[in-house]
């Protein structure tokens, strides 16, 4: 069973056999049908295919965890009149700037020719948040949150930038906050 707040893992879920994908968040009659599925298989099973089947499925991890880091994906941007080679996993925002973006990895900034889209779709990979109209922010790169008065939510990224959220897309990264805090209800939404 995976539990996540991420729905483009559910593929990779299901290719190591889970019993159900959880997307955050979810209520409590969908987490105890789930509950009760993974009760009845472990019940069905012997402990030597149980012991078979969580082999089985560390091996498969591992081999996703080596080919997902083997082809981690890499950008090439600018700065300074050169070109330089990017691991994704360390961009930390990314703000549009008319048609080219820039590229913040930790106090570094480079730019490439390409749109705010083009770029969200490019950096799947990564739990990328939308916090305004023109900036992504790679929420596994935040460090600190406080809000405004209003609200709105001040992101203190790893290299040491801080971003404010607009008010367009205040309520969208409230819930992505609220769904990251261990204890809080799960509510549909």
């Amino acid at each position: 069973m995976f539990v996540t707040a991420y729905d483009h893992y559910a593929l990779e879920a299901f290719e190591v056999s889970a019993i159900d994908y959880l997307l955050k968040p979810f209520d409590d009659s969908r987490f105890q049908s789930t509950l009760a599925r993974v009760r009845s298989r472990f019940d069905a099973q012997s402990r030597a295919q149980r012991q078979l089947a969580l082999t089985t499925l560390l091996e498969q991890l591992e081999r996703s965890a080596r080919s997902v880091y083997d082809a981690r994906p890499r950008v090439l941007a600018e700065s300074g009149g050169r070109m330089h080679v990017l691991d994704v996993a360390q961009i930390e925002l990314i703000e549009a700037d008319r048609n080219y973006i820039k590229i913040t990895v930790g106090r570094e900034q480079y730019s490439t020719r390409s749109t705010l889209q083009q770029a969200e779709q490019w950096l799947a990979s990564q739990p990328m948040l939308k916090i305004s109209r023109s900036c992504l922010v790679n929420m596994s790169q935040v460090r600190e949150i406080s809000q405004t008065p209003r609200g709105d939510a001040i992101l203190v990224l790893a290299g040491g930038a801080t971003v404010t959220s607009s008010e367009g897309y205040r309520e969208a990264v409230r819930r992505h906050l609220d769904r990251m805090r261990i204890g809080s209800p799960a509510k549909e939404t």
